[in-house]
């Protein structure tokens, strides 16, 4: 009944609910303790104010070294509404800022990149476990995935050929890898009435990296690719199988190709929160101009991009277009001293389409999933509290 509906909400001692969910009637019948706020650097202010007027007292969880809230009128961004109640009470109030240092996703070597760049060495590995995590390939090691893969494609003029750039790419010593298109070149170019740029190459050179790393046996569901670009999302989708050149093609994200293929893709934004044991980075930007554009002069983006993934992060890009982004420098910088700056030569190997649809081994079970990890997902800072509540 109502009233019993009434009666549980009174009783609960705590309730989770969206920002905009506190216009709902059990908010009106009572004021709590505390109100915590997730996420919080990613929430408009007016949105943030509301279930901050529920509570006695308040919690802001987040990270504005990371994206803000998304705000499409420019004036309204321009006025400050791009600005979080995070970040404007972090600059006005230091005191009260409280650093958590200790992160659960990232490796070591993958940890590195923004430690160094972005937090100042603050950053530490929540366990051993973390810290040391690799990836693993329980069907093939990458160069015996290279030698049984059936190619079907034109060889270089020649007939000399060279895909030591995937092994070493995938090599699970280096958790954190730049693949240099420099030498091929891939060049970025803007398809009729599209509304960003895309880069062909870097398309085949991610679906040869995906299709290896199937083929040693890592399961789709470990594997996301990233992109800051829609234009190239979209022909990273349609390389994979997940969508048609056009909408209602047979090779819709609603036909059974896509169930053959589980990589989740996003572009970079709509990744913000989320992670992966393996995270593939198409870079796109790659031109005579040396050009990087307005989305890669946003460090914050960056700084998503390259903390995203657990065990190994690959990112595929122009070394000398990127190195214009001071941050992207700066990690290509620390890659190279890692030794973990693969550059791909003239006479790469890049299997086309026809190749990169090879049949996959069978798919290994899932690991069994940990109490509560359906629930966490996608909430990081839970996470790690639940994480070191269980001493992992």
């Amino acid at each position: 009944s109502v009233q019993q509906l009434d009666e549980h909400f009174r009783r609960a001692r705590i309730v989770a609910t969206t920002c905009l969910g506190v216009t709902h009637p059990v908010f009106r019948a009572r004021e709590f303790d505390y109100c915590i706020v997730d996420e919080a650097s990613q929430i408009t202010l007016p949105v943030c104010l509301g279930p901050l007027l529920e509570a006695r007292r308040f919690v802001l969880v987040g990270d504005h070294h990371q994206l803000p809230p998304l705000v499409r009128n420019a004036g309204a961004r321009d006025g400050g509404l791009g600005t979080s109640l995070f970040k404007r009470l972090c600059e006005a109030h230091p005191q009260s800022v409280v650093r958590l240092e200790y992160q659960y996703r990232m490796s070591a070597a993958i940890q590195r990149l923004a430690n160094t760049l972005i937090y100042d060495g603050h950053l530490r590995c929540g366990t051993l476990r973390v810290a040391r995590q690799t990836i693993r390939y329980p069907a093939a090691d990458p160069p015996a995935a290279v030698r049984r893969w059936p190619f079907d494609c034109p060889r270089p003029p020649g007939g000399a050929w060279d895909m030591r750039w995937a092994e070493q790419a995938l090599n699970p010593r280096r958790g954190a890898v730049f693949v240099d298109t420099d030498a091929i070149p891939a060049r970025e170019h803007r398809a009729d009435g599209a509304d960003s740029a895309q880069n062909d190459t870097e398309v085949r050179i991610v679906r040869a990296l995906t299709a290896l790393l199937r083929a040693c046996g890592v399961d789709d569901r470990q594997i996301a690719v990233l992109s800051p670009y829609r234009a190239q999302l979209r022909q990273l989708e349609i390389a994979h199988g997940i969508a048609g050149p056009r909408d209602g093609d047979a090779d819709s994200p609603s036909s059974p190709v896509e169930r053959r293929c589980g990589i989740e893709m996003h572009t970079v934004d709509r990744y913000q929160g989320r992670d992966a044991d393996v995270i593939v980075i198409s870079w796109v930007r790659s031109n005579s101009a040396r050009a990087i554009g307005e989305l890669l002069r946003d460090w914050r983006r960056i700084n998503v991009a390259i903390t995203r993934a657990r065990t190994k992060l690959i990112m595929v890009g122009s070394q000398s277009t990127l190195a214009r982004s001071p941050l992207l420098a700066g990690v290509l910088r620390i890659l190279h001293s890692d030794g973990a700056v693969v550059a791909m030569p003239a006479n790469a190997l890049i299997p086309g389409p026809a190749t990169a649809v090879a049949d996959r081994p069978p798919a290994l079970p899932p690991p069994p999933a940990r109490a509560g990890e359906a629930l966490l997902r996608g909430r990081p800072i839970t996470s790690n509290i639940v994480a070191e509540q269980q001493g992992s």
